[in-house]
């Protein structure tokens, strides 16, 4: 039998939530119109209450414990004020697919026999979702953009945010209490002068969108520099707009050196790395080797690669 397959798209947002696996980790929980839910599994209604059942997805963290953002660092929680225990959780959850969906068609529910098959094949879901707004409604035309999490400064108050950078180059700050749109360049000077932040000297508090306030200290020092943040947009647009950007320089400058090992080579790559925002210079290599062969040529090229 011949075999094909289709893909849809199917839309949907992004609320608060967070992983305990090992550590508590802060994610943005994709929401979407046909009831599936990714809490780095892509699960349905029934699935997603389980998750909750197991402490896997959570609504609250104990203070003294380390809150852990991705792309942003490591905090210690002084204090907090949660908006839900895990029955609000999931009804807030069920609350946001019916504004997705107010009918409610379609709502897709994993059976037995594809659980089982998954199982069977070792699979387990995760798709990455992809940020986008609607430029027209007149033939549905749409533009996609990357983003992340970061702080910002507003009204006197701190606030968890996400930013995204789109391919036509706006760029949106979103939270559920306003949306905020920059360009690439009126947007820097705000990562210069404090606006956006990522780390901090005293116990600062923090609004987690419609989810919680918390008191974060900084004292683990494992955040990542503001700089680098700026340069990892910056990167976005480039990669949107089919240009290279840094990681795919650094690569190129790598490969490079290994066919014309010299002195002007291994500065060129030496340029070219640093130029890669710090928090993302893992990503160079494999899972195993990450960004080490880098940093030996670089910064140790008397020691020798073992192959």
């Amino acid at each position: 039998m011949q075999r094909i397959k289709r893909q849809k798209a199917i839309e949907g947002t992004r609320i608060p939530g967070i992983i305990k696996n090992g550590q508590y980790y802060y994610i943005n929980l994709d929401v979407y119109e046909d009831g599936m839910v990714n809490c780095w599994e892509l699960v349905d209604l029934k699935s997603l209450e389980e998750k909750l059942r197991i402490n896997w997805l959570i609504p609250q963290i104990p203070e003294g414990e380390n809150i852990s953002i991705h792309g942003l660092g490591c905090y210690k929680i002084k204090s907090a004020k949660w908006k839900y225990d895990k029955r609000t959780y999931y009804k807030y959850v069920n609350n946001v697919i019916k504004q997705l969906n107010p009918k409610l068609n379609n709502i897709y529910k994993i059976s037995n026999e594809e659980t089982e098959l998954l199982e069977k094949r070792r699979i387990r879901y995760s798709p990455s979702a992809i940020d986008f707004y609607v430029k027209n409604e007149f033939g549905y035309q749409t533009k996609e953009g990357k983003g992340f999490t970061i702080f910002i400064k507003r009204n006197d108050k701190n606030y968890l945010v996400n930013l995204v950078l789109y391919e036509d180059g706006n760029i949106a700050c979103y939270n559920s209490e306003f949306e905020i749109s920059y360009n690439l360049e009126s947007i820097k000077e705000l990562f210069e002068d404090g606006t956006f932040f990522t780390g901090f000297d005293n116990p600062t508090t923090i609004i987690l969108d419609n989810f919680g306030e918390v008191t974060l200290s900084d004292e683990l020092q494992c955040h990542v520099n503001i700089n680098e943040k700026y340069k990892q947009l910056v990167d976005f647009y480039n990669e949107l707009s089919g240009n290279e950007t840094s990681l795919e320089k650094c690569r190129n400058a790598y490969y490079q050196y290994l066919i014309y090992p010299d002195d002007e080579t291994r500065e060129q790559l030496k340029q070219a790395y640093e130029a890669v925002p710090e928090h993302e210079r893992i990503y160079l290599g494999d899972m195993d080797t990450r960004d080490t062969d880098y940093q030996r040529i670089i910064y140790h090229s008397e020691v020798k690669r073992e192959v």
